[in-house]
């Protein structure tokens, strides 16, 4: 059985490490971290706002001052293709005493900022932009409102971290209702660190925003939307695999859920961890992969992982349903768009929807083939398992974007032999 122990560090969880390490008084440890593009982007955003920050390979040391000591910085802050760095890190701004700008490539600069500019500027924060689309320009405040609550009308990690960290910043107590329970990242951080977050029926109240170091280094688990990747190959070429120490967020494994009901054998073995659950996912071969119509509370959990969990519906028997996932309309590409093109190129039977789309199992790929990936990593990684998976030559483009949240993916490809 093939052991798989070197899938990077999470990509959430290593943004909020650097994030909220730098709002904190004193020196944090993390291991594992993710040293991606988008992850490094958020480094040196918070060394310009004046973080003694080191990284030695995946080890990450933050000495802090706390959030009083980040200073104004003297360039335009850069996130590079990282939506979740803009949106978490616009909070943060927010509730600081001075003046910055934020932005990102040509793909954040198209990407709508709405979500968070409506919920902040409510609070008190000052947001400037043209058609809601970065740049930012935010005159933070430390005076943000107290005591405010806010009712997200749709459910995203982003936004509602967004709130939180710039309750945070501005030292301002703060409650958000998610009217579905989506990841829980940023709460376990800042519980970790002192913050007093209670959690109940959906409302996430920050009681206490005050941080405090803590003396313990701190393992970030391996990402299992980088995984799913490699799980999803294990079970297209039929091979036992096994990933070592990856994160078992709740509130991440709806893909599990979903592998176990196409048919799929997976076993998890949890360990005993500090935040975060994490553990070892076994993968062992089974007969026959059937698709199923994704149930629709599921959606918001696996929102990253569907351009693979749609690769892996050409595999299986009948028809992958997928709806209510309109938000792959607004990520690093037009997913739903990108997703109809490769199942397209790949030769599959595929029908595209506003809010998803339909995929038709057995897909037997008998040529070679083209994608264009419009310089999204998800969608390219999911062409290159789909060159692996049917022994078949796929010319990628855009492959450059695997870099942003899997630096070792072509490595660890290469890694595995051929069906």
């Amino acid at each position: 059985m093939k052991i798989i122990d070197d899938i990077p560090g999470d990509k959430s969880v290593s943004h909020r490490a650097v994030i909220i390490g730098s709002l904190v008084e004193g020196t944090s440890i993390f291991n594992g971290f993710l040293t991606s593009d988008d992850c490094l982007a958020t480094v040196s955003i918070f060394r310009e706002l004046g973080v003694d920050i080191e990284l030695n390979e995946t080890t990450l040391v933050i000495k802090g001052q706390g959030v009083r000591g980040l200073t104004e910085p003297k360039t335009m802050l850069n996130v590079g293709n990282s939506g979740t760095g803009i949106r978490l890190i616009s909070g943060v701004l927010c509730g600081l005493p001075f003046k910055s700008v934020i932005t990102g490539d040509a793909s954040i600069q198209n990407r709508p900022m709405k979500r968070i500019i409506a919920p902040l500027t409510a609070m008190g924060a000052t947001i400037e932009s043209v058609g809601d689309l970065p740049p930012l320009t935010i005159y933070g405040q430390s005076n943000l409102t107290s005591d405010w609550h806010y009712d997200m009308p749709v459910a995203s990690a982003q936004v509602k971290s967004s709130i939180l960290l710039a309750a945070v910043s501005a030292g301002v107590r703060v409650s958000v209702k998610e009217p579905d329970a989506c990841r829980d990242h940023t709460e376990r951080m800042l519980r970790l660190f002192g913050a007093d977050v209670i959690s109940d029926n959906g409302t996430i109240q920050l009681v206490t925003p005050q941080l405090h170091a803590i003396d313990n280094q701190i393992q970030i688990p391996g990402d299992i939307s980088s995984a799913l990747f490699f799980i999803c190959l294990a079970l297209m070429i039929n091979r036992p695999m096994v990933f070592k120490n990856i994160g078992l967020n709740p509130s991440r494994t709806a893909c599990l859920d979903i592998l176990r009901l196409m048919g799929a054998t997976i076993e998890v073995k949890e360990h005993a961890t500090a935040f975060e659950p994490m553990g070892d996912i076994v993968v062992r071969p089974c007969n026959q992969l059937k698709n199923i119509q994704i149930p629709p509370e599921l959606v918001p959990n696996v929102i990253d992982e569907l351009p693979i969990l749609a690769l892996l519906a050409t595999k299986a028997t009948g028809k992958m349903v997928v709806r209510e996932a309109k938000e792959l309309r607004v990520k690093e590409s037009d997913r739903i768009s990108g997703i109809h093109r490769l199942m397209t190129a790949l030769g599959g039977d595929v029908v595209e929807y506003e809010d998803g789309f339909d995929i038709q199992g057995t897909l037997h790929v008998a040529k070679k083939c083209s994608f264009d990936a419009h310089f999204d990593h998800r969608l390219a990684m999911s062409a290159l398992i789909a060159g692996k998976a049917f022994g078949v030559e796929i010319d990628v483009t855009g492959v450059g974007s695997i870099s942003t949240s899997f630096p070792n993916f072509i490595s660890l490809l290469n890694g595995i032999d051929p069906i």
